[in-house]
């Protein structure tokens, strides 16, 4: 099959948007492709690797309360230039323009920088998703409930423990997480108490006290750090106090 020259990726790339069609974006993007994100200031969210990518495109690509709508498209070589204006409501007040700078190399996108006008572009829905996603991960370890952690672990979720040290045991891939998180939210002799959480787009920070006793010894105070994409975790690292 012909590798597709740079045009002929970035049509697809737009139609992904402009069609809602998430479907036809893995064959566009590269294994280590490098994404940064229009906000937060000053450099913008940054997502390295296909996994993540994907993730990202495919949450945007299947929000059909948004409109991506084209404006200019430059191509010279292999860099591409997309102006864009994004649709998330009515009115001028209700949209955002901006620009997409890419590269493509051997038929795939390697690497998208985006940038937009002064002003935030309001996330609600993206941060309510985040929020959403958190809420019903706490719940599954607060009521020892398992079974509200369907659905909620993306495929190629990775799990960092918050020990041994120096690393923390690794989990790859959503069985594997689903299994650890199953076996935590199932035992009933420890007592999962979720804080003040704070949201930062597809980042959560949640700090936590885990109890087993009633002594002071029996509980621990950490943090887990969770990367929510397209209404699931893709990744969350663990940290504790240190004994």
């Amino acid at each position: 099959m012909p590798t597709l020259t740079t045009a002929q990726v970035i049509d697809r790339f737009n139609r992904v948007f402009t069609e809602h069609d998430a479907e036809s974006l893995p064959e566009l993007i590269g294994t280590d492709c490098v994404m940064e994100a229009i906000q937060p200031a000053p450099d913008g969210a940054r997502t390295e690797g296909r996994d993540a990518c994907l993730a990202f495109w495919r949450a945007l690509a299947a929000d059909h309360t948004t409109r991506f709508e084209p404006e200019d498209v430059t191509v010279a070589g292999e860099r591409a230039t997309i102006r864009w204006r994004y649709h998330f409501g009515d009115g001028p007040a209700g949209s955002v323009r901006g620009v997409t700078l890419l590269r493509v190399s051997d038929g795939v996108i390697v690497e998208a920088l985006a940038y937009s006008k002064t002003g935030d572009v309001p996330l609600a829905a993206e941060t309510a998703g985040t929020r959403e996603v958190l809420d019903r991960y706490n719940d599954a370890f607060r009521l020892h409930d398992p079974g509200l952690l369907t659905d909620l672990i993306a495929d190629d979720c990775v799990i960092e423990d918050s020990g041994p040290a120096p690393d923390g045991v690794r989990r790859e891939g959503g069985e594997a997480c689903l299994a650890r998180w199953s076996e935590l939210a199932g035992n009933r002799a420890l007592r999962f108490t979720p804080e003040r959480a704070e949201i930062h787009g597809d980042l959560a920070v949640q700090p936590w006290v885990l109890t087993w006793g009633d002594g002071d010894e029996d509980r621990l105070r950490g943090v887990n750090l969770l990367r929510i994409r397209g209404g699931r975790i893709v990744e969350a690292r663990g940290y504790v106090k240190a004994s």
